[in-house]
């Protein structure tokens, strides 16, 4: 049986294609699905063993980035989400899908309360839209999306990424070590600093997990980030490596995600870049 991955499409989310390129490039079965389509064929969710939520703007952010799509889910497939998360199964929301995630509660779900609402991620402290390339450092997290990789550099592009959280969730958040990314600044953290922390989120916090950590949400974009050549700094990567007569890598950090997704099922079947 085929690993497959489920992206869900619709509303104004825009990174279903890039998406689901990432996983087939670790030798995952991927279908873009409407929402819709879901929303009138539930069962369908048992087919897949991962299942992403993308970046875009869905309903135009006009009530809250991610609102009106978390609760179009939370009315019409709630139980459903609920029943595939409780599964071993890999779920993941990126930018867009990261606050669609938060506001249905699947992510921190703490005490495995899914569905619980416990942290917000809203507009920019510097209340502009932020397109840029950031650096990550993983934090200690059992999260399987994250096995193996120390440091990410990706790009975000949100206007709504500040995570923020009461002092008591922010310190359950930390004791359970579900933070699972902070923004840094060279081998530091951000300590809130802009443009290393693009957003002013609570504690540089780029991404969390829920608590088995098969549940990852992230504002910033690996599947904008999967080869060398769509990084920012390609031009002196590849320089470098003239000089030094050594061969420049296909495969950037972003795809070090979606490879962990595909070793997780057991499957190891990264393709070339084409």
């Amino acid at each position: 049986m085929i690993t497959k991955a489920l992206i869900i499409a619709g509303y104004g989310l825009n990174c279903e294609e890039e998406s689901a390129y990432a996983f087939e490039q670790v030798g995952l079965g991927a279908t873009i699905m409407h929402v819709n389509d879901l929303i009138e064929n539930p069962k369908a969710l048992n087919d897949y063993q991962a299942l992403c939520i993308p970046g875009g703007f869905s309903y135009g952010d006009d009530t809250g980035s991610g609102n009106a799509f978390a609760q179009k889910m939370r009315l019409t497939l709630g139980d459903t989400l609920k029943e595939f998360v409780a599964r071993d199964t890999l779920t993941i929301g990126i930018c867009n899908g990261c606050q669609i995630l938060v506001n249905l509660g699947l992510a921190p779900a703490l005490n495995n309360n899914y569905g619980e609402r416990d942290v917000a991620v809203t507009h920019n402290a510097g209340a502009r839209y932020q397109c840029r390339w950031i650096d990550m450092k993983v934090e200690k997290t059992n999260s399987p999306w994250l096995q193996n990789i120390n440091t990410l550099h990706v790009p975000v592009a949100h206007g709504e990424g500040r995570f923020m959280m009461s002092d008591t969730t922010l310190k359950t958040l930390q004791d359970n070590n579900q933070i699972a990314l902070r923004y840094t600044k060279g081998d530091s953290v951000a300590n809130g600093e802009f443009p290393y922390n693009p957003n002013g989120s609570t504690d540089d916090i780029a991404g969390i997990t829920d608590e088995s950590g098969r549940v990852l949400v992230m504002m910033p974009h690996p599947e904008r980030g999967m080869f060398t050549w769509q990084r920012d700094d390609y031009a002196i990567l590849k320089d470098n490596a003239k000089r030094e007569n050594q061969p420049l890598p296909e495969a950037s950090d972003g795809l070090q995600i979606f490879q962990n997704a595909a070793m997780y099922f057991g499957v190891n079947g990264l393709k070339k870049a084409g």
